[in-house]
This record gives structure tokens, C-alpha cells and sequence, in this order.
């Protein structure tokens, strides 16, 4: 998950990008989903598209466990039908494109309130896209992105616009439920036209768990290749939030199965285990440092079985994050 400043292409700002996805998952003893796009319909449920426009859920901000809580400053990502493989061709943008993004009357517009957009192709990257964002002059509950240059699917390293972290002026309203945005794209080639997606407003912030790059800048941690037998080339780090607990200690131990356990000063919260072809999980042990950032870090050994595997950090009543590794044979 990133951790950069917003200037990138957005008029004002700095911003944090993350990376990753998650709906939540009602019951004590389990986590908000926040995996991949396409996980996150059972938090956010997705509206059918009109005319041409992609569809879209809203999915939780990495690093924000607040973005869709109630009363709270609204910040999210706005997520294409589009797979987060790197691999996989995300949406071109045409230059002079809008897309503009209009809340429900529940929010409260907030004036002098820090607005920003980024553009995201991966869980873990940004489009080096040319945009503004800014208030609608006519309808403050309306915020505008308009794209000065193009995003080509087809530049090296860039498979295209999959999601639109947005972090609004908008406060969420007072009563948790479900509330439709309407996205309109406008000048947007084949995309131009109308959908809505649906935020799933939750009662009170959720811890959250998501990937986090910031000890490997620049690489993708998620959607690596593995030999059979191999480690992965890069470790899997995570960075967990728990609301109104910033000094916690967070740290990992072997669990009693299969995997390991996430510990808060010591106390079970969460877990990161392991799907699909065999996979071995050993923690790195961090100092007080990272550890009171809530920084985790683990290192993946594939076994001798090549496929796919996903790791799944997972945290008691909040988010979840799935990475995915493919094995490939000796």
C-alpha cells in the first residue's frame, strides 16, 4: 500500500495512496473483506451501469479506517470492473475527459475541505495521469475530475485507469446504510455515459488491514511469480490501523493451524493464512519502531506445487486483504 502526496495531477493537496480493496463481513469473529475489486460487493454493492459507463463499487481507502464511516469525512475508491492484475488491461481516458462524481443529499458539503483525486492500475500504483479536481461552481455535493492529458492502456508499465481514489469534501451522513453516487462520464469515448455506485455507510470506523509498499518503494509486492520451492522475490508487508489505538504494538506469531496471528499488545485481532497451492508464511520480527506503526512484514516460501496462492490478512470485525502469488513450475 503507498503512502504518497497527492500532487500528482490533482490541483491541490497531498494525498495517501493505498492499495487494495474490502467489503465487510458481518459477525464478531470475522473481518470486513478488503481484497479485490471484485470482493468488494458485499460492503459496497455495485449498481448496473446505464449507457456505456463502467461499472463501479466503492471500496474502503487502505490506510483510512473512517472514509465510509458515519459523520466522518467521506474518502474511497471508486473501483472499475476491472481486475487488479497488472497484466490485465485497465480503461483508456481520453484527454479533455470529465468524470464528474455527485453524493446524495445525506452528505453535508464541506467548504475549505481538503479535495483530491489519484488514478489508480494496480493495488500498489498510481497513473502519472495530468487532471484537475474541483468543486462543481453550481452544486457543492458534485465534484469534477477533468483529465488534461490521456491514459493509455498500452504505455509501458501502465495497463490503465482501474479505480479513482477520491477523498471528497463531503461529510457522510449522520445514519449508517446504503447511499447511490452518480458517476457520469462526459467526453470519455466509449465510456461516456451514467452509472451509480453504492457506499455502504458503516456505523463507526473498522480496523483495517492492507498491503503496504513503503519498505519496497517502487515494487508491486502483490501479483508476484514464484519458482516451486522458491521465496518470492519481494516479502509481503501489511499495515494495520486499529481506530483510536494509533500506539498499539503489532506484531505476528505462529498460529495453532495453518499460518499466523495478528497481535495487538500481544492479543489475538486477526490472522494471515493461506489458499490455493501450498505456501509456508514466516514473520519478520520488527522492532518497536515499525512495530507501533503497525507495520508487519512476512516472507512467502512456495511449495513444490506450482499454481495459484493467495495470502489473506484478515482482521476481527474489520477489513481483509488477499494478495496473489503464482507459482510457477522448476
Amino acid at each position: 500500500m503507498h503512502n504518497e502526496f497527492w500532487r500528482v495531477g490533482s490541483r491541490k493537496s497531498p494525498a495517501i495512496q493505498a492499495g487494495g480493496r474490502s467489503k465487510v463481513i458481518r459477525g464478531a469473529a470475522r473481518y470486513m473483506l478488503y481484497a479485490t475489486a471484485v470482493a468488494s460487493a458485499a460492503i459496497f454493492a455495485t449498481a448496473p451501469a446505464r449507457a456505456t459507463a463502467p461499472r463501479t463499487s466503492v471500496a474502503y481507502q487502505p490506510m483510512v479506517g473512517t472514509g465510509v464511516a458515519a459523520r466522518n469525512p467521506f474518502e474511497a475508491w471508486f473501483v472499475f470492473n476491472k481486475s487488479f492484475d497488472p497484466t490485465v488491461p485497465g480503461y483508456a481516458i481520453p484527454a479533455g475527459a470529465t468524470v464528474r462524481f455527485t453524493f446524495p443529499k445525506a452528505f453535508t458539503p464541506r467548504a475549505g475541505y481538503p479535495l483530491e483525486a489519484l488514478m489508480i492500475k494496480w493495488e500498489q500504483g498510481s497513473v502519472p495521469a495530468m487532471f484537475t479536481t474541483v468543486p462543481d461552481s453550481t452544486d457543492p455535493r458534485t465534484i469534477v475530475i477533468h483529465f488534461d492529458g490521456a491514459i493509455s492502456p498500452e504505455a509501458q508499465g501502465s495497463p490503465g485507469l482501474k479505480a479513482i481514489h477520491l477523498r471528497a469534501n463531503e461529510i457522510n451522513p449522520a445514519k449508517a446504510g446504503d447511499y447511490p453516487i452518480t458517476i457520469r462520464f462526459i467526453d470519455a469515448g466509449p465510456l461516456s455515459g451514467t452509472t451509480k455506485a453504492i457506499a455502504h455507510i458503516t456505523p463507526k470506523p473498522v480496523p483495517n488491514v492492507a498491503a503496504y509498499n513503503q519498505l519496497h518503494q517502487g515494487k508491486d509486492e502483490d501479483w508476484q511469480h514464484v519458482k516451486a520451492g522458491a521465496d518470492s522475490a519481494l516479502p509481503i508487508d501489511f499495515l494495520v490501523t486499529i481506530p483510536d489505538a494509533p500506539r498499539s504494538v503489532i506484531s505476528l506469531k505462529a498460529a495453532a493451524g495453518v499460518g499466523l496471528s495478528i497481535l495487538r499488545d500481544g492479543n489475538p485481532i486477526g490472522s494471515i493464512t493461506t489458499k490455493g497451492v501450498p505456501m509456508t508464511l514466516t514473520p519478520e520480527p520488527f522492532g518497536p519502531g515499525f512495530s507501533r506503526l503497525g507495520i508487519v512484514e512476512v516472507h512467502a516460501r512456495a511449495g513444490a506445487t506450482p499454481g495459484s496462492a493467495e495470502i489473506v490478512a484478515a482482521l476481527e470485525g474489520g477489513t481483509q486483504y488477499v494478495i496473489h502469488l503464482s507459482v510457477d513450475g522448476p
